[in-house]
């Protein structure tokens, strides 16, 4: 294996825990089964329901006591990650390294109630959203430090993913918790904004033709993908689930 692949395939293993033999056939049949330009950093249709998924960590907010539990789960034939916020907000996330020159392309999907839009990302008083993907990059110099406790928790740029709702395309991008997170509001492949909310929908975008629009520079790797939903802002509940999320070389 060379150099450049040993640093882009993320790590699924954690540190004093052998992984069963089951697993490890179960994960290379998951590499085997994708295409070689396609790399799964969230391979949750491929996985055992139960549990947070190997390789994923929860990240926490300083300010917020009650975190959202993250579990695989079977949702409609296929195991996806559930997210259940009760007034609670924290993210689940899972470290990576990859050449977004070579992999620009980010696919993903998910789902959720209608009634979960009860928030707005744009106001700080009411921030709660039920679907959030972060995709972090290394910044722009030094070494790479993410915490687990944050604000925002992670020394280099984002662009966070959310479904349009009723909010503008032309909405500004920068979030109001700090300037290096840019939020882009998207419409499901193939999908009116006017169907969004209902049932699972499929997002896939050029993560770094966006950062170039949204930074005006030239983005480093990408070195964490980060999945939310929360709900303490709004004092509600919400259960949302992320299907499989992957990199690619194009969008066709």
């Amino acid at each position: 294996m060379t150099e450049t692949a040993r640093r882009e395939t993320p790590v699924l293993t954690r540190s004093g825990r052998t992984l069963c033999a089951g697993l490890v056939t179960l994960l290379a049949t998951t590499v085997l089964a994708q295409p070689l330009s396609k790399l799964l950093v969230g391979p949750f249709s491929y996985l055992q329901p139960g549990g947070m998924p190997v390789g994923w960590e929860p990240m926490r907010f300083p300010s917020v006591d009650v975190a959202t539990e993250y579990e695989l789960v079977s949702q409609e034939g296929r195991v996806a990650l559930r997210a259940t916020s009760r007034m609670s907000a924290s993210a689940a996330l899972r470290r990576v390294s990859i050449d977004v020159e070579r992999r620009p392309v980010i696919e993903w999907s998910w789902t959720t109630d209608a009634a979960c839009y009860v928030g707005n990302w744009q106001d700080p008083e009411t921030d709660d959203f039920p679907l959030r993907l972060f995709v972090i990059f290394e910044p722009m110099s030094g070494i790479f430090s993410l915490l687990q406790r944050f604000d925002p928790g992670f020394r280099g740029d984002a662009v966070v993913y959310v479904p349009q709702s009723e909010l503008a395309q032309e909405a500004e991008p920068t979030s109001h918790v700090s300037a290096r997170i840019k939020v882009v509001p998207v419409v499901p492949v193939g999908v009116a904004p006017a169907s969004e909310r209902d049932g699972w929908h499929h997002h896939r975008r050029d993560v770094r033709a966006d950062y170039l629009r949204l930074f005006g520079r030239t983005p480093k790797r990408v070195a964490g993908v980060a999945v939310m939903t929360d709900t303490d802002n709004t004092g509600t509940a919400c259960v949302s689930h992320f299907g499989d999320i992957s990199f690619s070389e194009s969008a066709s």
